[in-house]
């Protein structure tokens, strides 16, 4: 993973304590050749035993470039199968409750729009591309979401298509610079399927883009055992923060992350919920436009 400009900030609480993310900022993020972006976040409750879904929407003229979600329990009883973008406008999170007792959670879209008075995002429009993979039974695999030549890669989601608890993604993240990564250990006893979404910003005319360029930046930490760690990474003063993601070093279902999402306009954070007494290491990732 490319390391550059780290901005530290980790912050470990015991197991036992809510995991809850600071609100999120209104305020606009920097502009960058007339293009900022906001944070829309969609709260929702999944019942207990049961499966939720929570939405977030960009509004018109505005582009979705990433998201993600945050889960408000105490609870370590839950999955989450669907953090991915969602009919090209939105972005989706769905959780399997396995629990007695409802589960809130919140989905968080970030979005790219145009100053007043300033072309930004017209001309621009984003798509998703979409890699899917089979993983045997007690293996682990890759799939792997690459723009087209020319495209922004500046965001990634994944969709596991099997509500259980045997199975983990332990990559959702950049791998390149176009390409959106994910890494799962199945410990399901059948084949698992699940895909990997990688959001491409692209010129509407189909040409190269040229004057805009994305890079990655992290931030790494590690959670002790039997504890909850978080790690914020931020974009630099004159870029804006269009998506993030994680890795953990570490496969099991010994493990959560309770928290991949936006804190602020341009700061992304992960929590790691350790749920034994082996310490693990993680990343903190956000993808960062600039002025090519």
């Amino acid at each position: 993973m490319p390391r550059r400009a780290i901005a530290a900030g980790v912050a470990a609480v015991g197991i036992g304590v809510a995991v809850a993310m600071i609100p999120v900022s209104p305020a606009l993020a920097t502009t960058v050749r007339g293009i900022t972006t906001q944070v829309v976040t969609t709260a929702a409750t999944a019942a207990a035993s049961e499966t939720g879904e929570a939405v977030a929407t960009c509004g018109a003229g505005e582009l979705l470039t990433g998201g993600g979600y945050v889960v408000n329990s105490t609870s370590t009883d839950w999955q989450i199968y669907v953090d991915a973008p969602y009919n090209g406008t939105s972005w989706l999170v769905e959780p399997i409750n396995f629990a007695a007792q409802p589960l809130d959670f919140t989905a968080y879209a970030i979005c790219a729009m145009s100053v007043p008075g300033k072309k930004g995002v017209s001309g621009y429009t984003t798509q998703v591309v979409q890699a899917q993979v089979n993983v045997p039974a007690n293996q682990t695999g890759e799939a792997d979401a690459t723009c087209p030549a020319g495209q922004l890669l500046t965001g990634g989601g994944y969709q596991v298509d099997n509500i259980s608890s045997n199975w983990s993604i332990y990559l959702n993240a950049p791998t390149s610079s176009d390409t959106w990564t994910e890494e799962i250990d199945n410990e399901v006893p059948l084949t698992t399927t699940f895909d990997s979404f990688a959001v491409c910003m692209a010129k509407t005319n189909a040409k190269p883009i040229t004057k805009l360029t994305t890079s990655t930046v992290d931030t790494p930490a590690t959670v002790a055992g039997n504890s909850v760690q978080s790690a914020d990474v931020s974009c630099g003063a004159k870029e804006l923060m269009t998506g993030g993601g994680q890795v953990i070093d570490s496969v099991g279902q010994d493990w959560l992350i309770p928290a991949s999402a936006p804190v602020s306009a341009n700061d992304w954070q992960v929590q790691v919920a350790d749920l034994d007494s082996v310490s693990r290491d993680f990343d903190s990732i956000a993808v960062c436009m600039a002025k090519a």
